[in-house]
């Protein structure tokens, strides 16, 4: 979503299905200039995705992944949009 610098990721995991994930994508792509520059949001497919879902222990799909430069969970939840991305990468 962001072309930004790559100093904060979040992994969204996001299904083709999933009404809440449409919402949130839809929500993400409306606020596109709202992103923080600095943030940078990583659309990951649910379905196809299974090692990085094992990785981070993700159960079901709308589940959000801040992850450091090497790739370590800084924080994890459930559901929400782009303000909560911009709240959690605070």
């Amino acid at each position: 979503f962001s072309t930004g610098s790559l100093s904060k990721r979040v992994l969204f995991f996001h299904a083709a299905w999933c009404p809440t994930c449409i919402a949130a994508n839809a929500n993400f792509e409306a606020g596109e200039d709202s992103i923080p520059e600095d943030v940078v949001v990583l659309k990951v497919d649910y379905d196809t995705q299974k090692e990085l879902k094992a990785k981070y222990g993700i159960t079901y799909q709308h589940t959000f992944v801040y992850v450091d430069a090497k790739g370590e969970a800084i924080k994890v939840w459930n559901g929400g949009d782009l303000a909560e991305v911009i709240n959690n990468t605070k």
